[in-house]
């Protein structure tokens, strides 16, 4: 036989006595190295989805390429995985476009090359999965090795974006206020009652806190209240002097900044703001949310001169006011992306909620003539959160668009995967769309999957089916279609597929198969 991987090393090669695993376990993005007839290409990365059927998995191997020649996706669906995170799948068939050529496609196992026997096995952590690709125009079978480890190193969410767990010096894990700040005023503002752990959570919460935020006086000047996964500087008694008071992020500033490299299409929070008058129409009662996705520099809120367009990836605002009630409201708030520093990476991103869009600003704060009682500001956090839309914002046939109803599309012809063209968009920013063909139940998938898909382990998935579609035994459909306006912004519902079970997302808000509310 052919010698194809006499290139690899055998220390890359998933043992051959692994663990008992779940596709839940498995499922996720793996990065490393991909062997095609013997040619390397390094820092590749695959998809591992939860299949429709019981035990399998979904396999997307992106933009495969063979002698410069682009043949597709590879999207493998329903491949049946052992307790041992076997893989098996023989006599598969796959259209590709590109050569307008349907090639048969095997999961291989027990090749051996040079005394090392390759089988197609994932575990928690590693995969290797060996493919035969055969098609009329190849002169011998494609083999197609990835041999890699799960993707790691990068973050795309927000440190306890529901400020749980203990705090310590007055604050959760992953946020700072003015205890912790840097600055010649912090003497006369460090206080631990402008930013407090609260109970007093977002209706249905998993959580058990919120983020409790007050402003102060302090030297006779008004101090909003401010938390951020930044660092507070306090270094004026005038309010708004940008030069000396400000959050900031620094990559140099350890444990005081959130390496970030996402994408994200909005930021979601609850907030309940409580103004001091308690007069949600007064203009000068809005509280405010500034998020800034930035490149590997420093970054200041609010902006001293300068020009910060070469730092700024995204960036996200509201300024908004207490509804009738004081109660709890939801925010949705689309990121803005600046155009000047588009090609540039993410590195950093800092978030800051204040208790008032104006530096020192609120509304009237005093009562009695001789004793005064101080009236404050307040406000009380939950559950912020980063989204990255997986929605689909178009289907198309030869061009012509599909309607969905419930997560399905119907065409009345019979199936097949070769006799039109297929085409789907996503409709978050990083959204990547695949689309899978399966020829044992004759339908159509569509995974939109996001950036985040490493972290998340979340997806969402639509199926087309055809007059003579056979998948009555597939994991159900149910509403997911569909938009609302929040806070002026169009946001979609989401089918999210996560360890195996399918639930409806509408941003952080959570359904069950039976439409229950869940979280």
């Amino acid at each position: 036989m052919k010698k194809i991987f006499f290139t690899l090393l055998a220390g890359l090669m998933v043992s051959a006595q692994v663990m008992a695993v779940s596709v839940a376990e498995v499922c996720g993005q793996y990065n490393g190295n991909l062997n095609i007839g013997g040619q390397q290409y390094p820092n590749k990365t695959i998809c591992l989805l939860p299949g429709t059927v019981q035990n399998t998995v979904t396999f997307v191997l992106p933009d495969f390429t063979y002698n410069a020649g682009k043949l597709g996706d590879i999207v493998l669906t329903n491949i049946p995985m052992d307790a041992n995170g076997k893989l098996t799948l023989e006599g598969a068939t796959l259209y590709l476009d590109a050569i307008d050529e349907r090639a048969t496609i095997n999961v291989v196992n027990g090749l051996e090359e040079g005394g090392v026997v390759y089988n197609s096995i994932v575990t928690a952590t590693q995969a290797q999965v060996l493919l035969s690709i055969a098609a009329p125009s190849l002169p011998e079978p494609i083999f197609v090795l990835f041999n890699g480890n799960t993707a790691a190193g990068k973050n795309y969410a927000l440190t306890n974006g529901g400020f749980e767990g203990s705090w310590t010096n007055y604050e959760p894990k992953g946020w700072h206020s003015f205890w912790t700040a840097t600055g010649v005023m912090v003497d006369f503002i460090q206080a631990n009652d402008q930013f407090m752990q609260s109970t007093n959570k977002r209706p249905g919460s998993k959580g058990s806190y919120s983020a409790f935020l007050s402003s102060k006086f302090a030297l006779s000047a008004k101090a909003n209240g401010n938390c951020t996964n930044g660092q507070i500087n306090a270094g004026s008694s005038t309010a708004d002097d940008p030069a000396n008071n400000f959050n900031f992020s620094d990559p140099t500033n350890t444990g005081y900044n959130t390496a970030f490299q996402g994408h994200p299409d909005s930021i979601v929070f609850w907030a309940q703001y409580i103004p001091a008058d308690k007069n949600p129409g007064n203009a000068v009662n809005k509280a405010r949310m500034h998020t800034v996705i930035t490149t590997n520099a420093r970054y200041q809120d609010p902006e001293a001169d300068g020009d910060y367009s070469q730092v700024k990836i995204a960036e996200a605002t509201i300024n908004y006011a207490a509804n009738a009630s004081m109660g709890w409201q939801r925010f949705s708030v689309p990121f803005e992306y600046n155009a000047q520093a588009q090609s540039k990476d993410p590195a950093y991103i800092l978030v800051t909620f204040t208790t008032n869009m104006t530096p020192g600003g609120g509304s009237s704060y005093s009562t009695g003539q001789v004793n005064k009682v101080y009236v404050l500001d307040t406000l009380y956090l939950d559950d912020v959160q980063l989204i990255y839309s997986r929605a689909m914002s178009k289907f198309t046939v030869n061009d012509q668009a599909i309607r969905f109803t419930q997560g399905v599309a119907t065409i009345g012809s019979n199936y097949c995967d070769s006799c039109a063209a297929y085409a789907a968009q996503g409709y978050g920013k990083t959204a990547q769309t695949f689309i899978g063909c399966d020829a044992t139940h004759k339908c159509i998938y569509v995974y939109v999957i996001a950036e985040d898909y490493s972290q998340s382990k979340q997806y969402s998935l639509y199926r087309i089916d055809f007059a003579d579609s056979q998948t009555d035994d597939l994991t159900p459909f149910f509403p997911e279609e569909g938009v609302e306006k929040v806070q002026g912004r169009t946001e979609r519902f989401e089918k999210v597929l996560l360890n195996g079970q399918i639930y409806i997302r509408r941003g952080d808000v959570w359904y069950n198969i039976n439409g229950t509310r869940i979280r």
